[in-house]
């Protein structure tokens, strides 16, 4: 009845198979509730034919939407186009399949993407545990009745969380979706995942939804409005359900896992207390880590830390409205490291309010940190991604954009220009910034 597909993602440079990646979240969420409600769902993740050539992977869609009526697909911007071609490959196979899209870029540019392509039949804006599922309820009782969603725009009305374009060719946002009460959720359904071709290694596991800070260059906050911060047991359920699959080697903790003082602490003491023993690496804020902090990180198991730094200059972070002082951060870094935790460190080029001379000195501030090779450093392209505010405000951040191509949208490629770096300087530095990214592998 329902397939869901994740389209491939990883770049071939970035490919290694010792940490294969599960597909997105959201479709194994998705799946779950799908399962628990006794609808036939399938899930295809591009990503485990990774050898095959483009045609080939095509020919596998086609094979796989045979038996499905409904088709969801999930994208980020720099996916978009790889998901568009898989609607389009649905709706040439057969103009009765319905095609519904979710995922961040769709849920910001859905007026645009509905207006210029008729493959998508409807958009889940934002989070869709709850709008999928009443959609999937409606559709099905639609064709069983032979009818067309068209016949049924009162009862589609109803659904929040719902974009279209109906008969009279107008694009309908029903409304914004209900926030999702996230311990209510099955856990993702990883026993729904293809076993040709089960590479997977690495699980990822979702603590949070929604992020307290409102940095200019992340759509999260506009994505989910609302902070929530699953309970200890409900993340516990999770671990100990992984851990049955015997595959995964590792296990991602997604985002920041500090957000709240007291949760970070119950959070390390469920591995200490559980003697749970699978490595795992997590993101959060390094700024607020104590000593003591780190090493209860170390006693918990913590292989990785993954935390944004972005700048050295405050004046560009608060421009930002990113709130941390790098003396603090380097005093966290600091304390992480006298426990022997690596840390994986982001910085972002060309934000609004960079100058060459606030890049040299986040150059002088990354050397300064008392990093080894066991660390990593990713330096990224300033990117305006819909949903951001460097997006929804360019003309208040006075950025210029220089390139619409949205699967260059991917951190690694110039995307504006601003006031103090033109597309010349930002290329030159970039260039200084990968080779900075080499002194730690």
């Amino acid at each position: 009845m329902i397939l869901l597909i994740n389209p491939k993602t990883t770049k071939s440079t970035e490919l290694q198979t010792e940490f294969f990646r599960e597909p997105n979240l959201g479709i194994l969420y998705l799946a779950a509730i799908m399962d628990q409600n006794s609808i036939p769902v399938e899930i295809l993740d591009l990503e485990q034919y990774y050898g095959l050539e483009s045609n080939d992977i095509d020919q596998i869609i086609i094979q796989k939407i045979k038996n499905h009526d409904i088709i969801g697909i999930t994208s980020l911007t720099n996916t978009f186009h790889i998901a568009i071609h898989i609607a389009k490959l649905v709706k040439n196979y057969s103009r009765k399949k319905i095609v519904v899209m979710g995922g961040p870029h769709v849920s910001f540019n859905y007026e645009e993407i509905l207006t210029k392509e008729d493959a998508i039949d409807f958009i889940c804006i934002k989070e869709s545990e709850n709008s999928f599922p009443e959609l999937v309820d409606l559709l099905i009782r639609v064709v069983n009745k032979n009818g067309l969603h068209q016949d049924y725009e009162g009862e589609l009305n109803k659904i929040k969380g719902l974009a279209y374009k109906n008969l009279k060719g107008e694009i309908v946002l029903t409304s914004f979706p209900n926030t999702v009460k996230i311990d209510n959720l099955p856990l993702p359904a990883r026993y729904l995942l293809p076993q040709e071709n089960f590479y997977y290694r690495v699980a990822s596991v979702i603590i949070n939804r929604g992020c307290p800070n409102q940095c200019s260059f992340c759509s999260r906050q506009k994505m989910a409005p609302v902070v929530r911060i699953r309970s200890l047991d409900s993340i516990l359920s999770e671990i100990r359900d992984i851990a049955t699959y015997q595959t995964y080697n590792y296990i991602n903790f997604y985002d920041n896992i500090n957000i709240n003082r007291k949760f970070f602490h119950g959070f390390c003491r469920l591995f200490i207390d559980n003697k749970i023993e699978t490595p795992w690496g997590c993101e959060l804020r390094v700024d607020t880590i104590t000593y003591e902090d780190a090493k209860l990180l170390k006693k918990a198991g913590c292989r990785l830390v993954a935390t944004g730094i972005e700048s050295a200059s405050l004046e560009v972070l608060k421009k930002n409205l990113k709130y941390q002082d790098p003396k603090q951060v380097a005093i966290g870094i600091r304390h992480l490291k006298k426990e022997n935790i690596p840390i994986q460190a982001y910085f972002v080029l060309g934000l609004p309010g960079e100058t060459e001379l606030s890049f040299q000195k986040t150059i002088a501030f990354i050397k300064s940190l008392p990093f080894n090779n066991d660390d990593k450093i990713n330096y990224f392209a300033a990117t305006p991604y819909p949903g951001s505010r460097l997006w929804d405000e360019r003309d208040y951040f006075k950025l210029k954009i220089v390139e619409r191509d949205y699967t260059k949208y991917d951190c690694q490629h110039i995307i504006f220009e601003t006031h103090d770096l033109d597309l010349k300087k930002l290329h030159k530095l970039l260039r200084v910034a990968k080779e900075t990214e080499k002194l730690f592998t």
